[in-house]
């Protein structure tokens, strides 16, 4: 049966110019959980990842610790929803119906509290279909429809025996987490707040669809003995 092992990206840039870049702790993630694959047995017959910088550089840093590394191939239906475009389409409400998180505004870039504050807001609205204006914020359901395509794409793309890697990043993890789960969208969404930088995931392809093995496994970080490692955001 195929095997899909999903890495979530390391810590990315948060507060800076480029926060699609891994962070100097993002990039000892990536190694860090790549090494201690590679020293579990681990094998991947190919390794998948997102188009977005985070997740390809993540594929990379994993793909080193493999002396037999396999390709890298893109997908980009398993990159992440956009957050400036869900955050442009409902931060107006958010900050409407809460005053006090308006009025820190400034600090939302800065901020990793107040970011999930708002966020946790905003993305209740995105999963409730809440009228907006922004023509360019993908729906949940379309977002979802995308993922879920994907991971199906998987089942029939490669062997029943194919041992797959994916890197990739909360909300697809989620997607496919509740997939395999029969988790509703509410919980779906409470899954992405709660994926690990660097976690590893497990599926395992049925007849029926996917089968949830493992999920938000940090012992590669563990191992490492620095709490400064186990990060979300």
């Amino acid at each position: 049966m195929t095997q899909l092992v999903l890495i979530r990206h390391g810590q990315a840039s948060f507060g800076t110019a480029n926060y699609d870049r891994l962070s100097e702790i993002g990039e000892r993630q990536a190694r860090l959980v790549g090494r201690h694959l590679a020293a579990s047995g681990q094998r991947f017959d190919v390794l998948i990842a997102g188009t977005m910088q985070r997740q390809q550089r993540t594929a990379e840093l994993v793909n080193e610790a493999f002396d037999d590394a396999p390709t890298i191939h893109t997908e980009a239906a398993f990159n992440e929803y956009d957050a400036d475009a869900i955050f442009a389409a409902y931060t107006p409400r958010v900050f409407a119906d809460n005053p006090e998180l308006g009025a820190a505004r400034d600090q939302l870039k800065t901020d990793r509290r107040l970011f999930q504050k708002v966020f946790e807001q905003v993305t209740r609205h995105w999963l409730a279909g809440t009228p907006h204006e922004h023509d360019s914020c993908e729906s949940w359901l379309d977002f979802k429809a995308r993922v879920q395509t994907a991971l199906e794409k998987l089942r029939g793309e490669y062997p029943k025996d194919a041992r797959i890697g994916l890197c990739s990043s909360g909300g697809p993890i989620a997607i496919s987490i509740a997939t395999a789960t029969g988790a509703p969208d509410a919980k779906a969404i409470e899954i992405n707040w709660s994926v690990y930088n660097a976690a590893v995931a497990e599926l395992r392809s049925t007849r029926d669809g996917w089968r949830m093995l493992a999920f938000n496994d940090i012992a590669a970080l563990h191992a490492a003995g620095d709490d400064s490692l186990v990060t979300f955001r």
